[in-house]
């Protein structure tokens, strides 16, 4: 490449940069902040305990999650690495938790798009597909918003990719970062599945020897091993598991007869793929309108027509990786659009072959075809912008408000009850361990901390904190929040 074509990268990268700095000493209390609370809250922990990679821990002390009684607050989910690196990040630059969290997320964004550049680029052989690639996953308003969010995602993504570039580079460094991504999220196993069989077949005459399949086995063995061991540790701690079943292909909605002509049909019941509302949801809802914002689609399926080397075959791979995920991890994506962050690096690569066909191909005018181009991307960056837009916002100030003074007045080593419905976002502002539930047996809670100091805090005067503000005095009120002291 030429460093004009080089420097116009390091550019475009510049301004995705910036795009993501916008608001990032936001408070956690935006779109999706219950999960972004539990992670940064693992994060905090580790800041102010010490890092421990094998018992992350976090400020929520209920069953809520896991249905089971966690007094010491294990989240036992995704293998801390992304909280070790924010801890890290945290000390060097000396900026608070929720700022070097998001920091850490934007960078692993960053060489994210990078990797999309020299995958396009490796199958390719084109700047311009693999350019346009970059763009997009640096300019998509879905991806600007949850690539600086506290989430696991963005560094997960940045693995699964690595493992993809070295896929025919180097097996044992592809093996490597797709056990870092499979250890964060295991969903990438799913997505990657159909790519790396599809290379697989493509390029089978050089692994029909010995040596070869040895080298696949390790593969395997290397990728795998790590997160089935991890699984096996967390065991021990069924305490801070989430129950997570739901999240699959597996429904209760019995729209059809338990028998029909002396045929179960129950596994049908089960199924959540392929229902009316999960093509409504995933399809219409989430990629049509919410990542692609409708003009989108056009780029994407033209992706598909686009023929130079063998990246026909690739993009199609690539549709089936989404395609399964979907299936498999069907009503967790059907629940939280932010498990679509997954699917971003190979749409952005689709819209990046996509557009290029129609600059080079689609008109046979490049006047026409850049004028097609620069309408489509404005278009639908604007109509995804005016619905992730709202994502940025604080849902309620008063949690934030009432935390602080929390933080103000309590002793570091309180328990804080916080109802807020299970939602962590309002215990995670308050710097404490404690409940984001409501509490009733408050004798037995006494019991449990008797050496710790107990407080309630909530921003609702519903009848439930009505009912507690008569059974203890309070501490503080005004008209937004009150707190009271439990101990007395």
């Amino acid at each position: 490449m030429t460093k004009l074509k080089i420097l116009l990268v390091i550019f475009t990268l510049t301004i995705g940069l910036l795009l993501r700095l916008y608001k990032i000493n936001s408070p956690v209390a935006d779109w999706h902040s219950f999960r972004q609370a539990d992670t940064a809250s693992v994060t905090k922990i580790f800041s102010q305990q010490g890092i421990d990679l094998l018992h992350p821990k976090y400020h929520d002390l209920s069953n809520t999650q896991s249905g089971l009684n966690n007094p010491n607050g294990y989240r036992m989910v995704e293998l801390p690495i992304y909280n070790a690196i924010s801890v890290y990040f945290h000390n060097i630059f000396n900026t608070n938790i929720d700022i070097s969290s998001r920091l850490v997320s934007i960078i692993f964004s960053l060489g994210s798009a990078l990797l999309i550049f020299m995958i396009c680029y490796q199958q390719t052989k084109l700047f311009l597909p693999s350019f346009f690639g970059l763009v997009i996953f640096l300019f998509l308003p879905f991806n600007i918003y949850y690539s600086r969010t506290i989430l696991p995602e963005p560094t997960t993504v940045f693995f699964m990719l690595l493992s993809l570039y070295f896929l025919s580079k180097n097996i044992f460094i592809s093996a490597l970062t797709l056990a870092i991504a499979v250890l964060l999220k295991p969903y990438t196993a799913i997505i990657l599945f159909p790519v790396i069989a599809t290379y697989l077949i493509i390029h089978r005459s050089k692994y029909l020897n010995f040596k070869s399949i040895i080298k696949l086995v390790l593969f395997c063995l290397i990728s795998f091993i790590p997160f089935i061991l991890w699984r096996i540790w967390i065991g021990k701690y069924p305490e801070g598991i989430p129950k997570s079943d739901w999240l699959l292909n597996d429904g209760v909605t019995n729209t059809f007869p338990a028998w029909f002509h002396g045929y179960s049909l129950s596994f049908l019941n089960k199924l959540v793929a392929f229902r009316p509302h999960w093509w409504q949801w995933l399809f219409a809802e989430r990629i049509a309108n919410l990542i692609l914002g409708t003009f989108g689609i056009i780029p994407l399926f033209l992706g598909l027509a686009f023929k130079k080397n063998r990246t026909q075959t690739f993009s199609v791979s690539l549709v089936l990786g989404i395609l399964l995920y979907f299936i498999v991890v069907a009503q967790g994506n059907i629940q939280h659009d932010y498990y679509q962050v997954l699917i971003i690096p190979f749409i952005s690569i689709l819209l990046g072959f996509g557009y290029y066909y129609i600059t080079k191909f689609l008109f046979g005018n490049t006047i026409a075809g850049i004028t097609s181009l620069i309408i489509i991307f404005c278009f639908s960056t604007y109509f995804s912008f005016i619905k992730i837009n709202e994502y940025y916002k604080i849902n309620n100030q008063s949690i934030i408000t009432a935390g602080q003074k929390v933080d103000e007045i309590t002793p570091k080593n309180s328990i804080i009850i916080a109802p807020y419905n299970g939602d962590t976002a309002f215990l995670y502002q308050t710097n404490r361990t404690g409940f984001p539930i409501e509490i009733y047996d408050f004798n037995t809670l006494k019991s449990e901390f008797a050496n710790r100091p107990i407080y309630f805090v909530s921003v609702n005067f519903d009848d439930y904190t009505n009912k507690v503000i008569k059974q203890f005095p309070t501490v503080y009120r005004d008209s937004q929040f009150i707190i009271l002291n439990i101990n007395k």
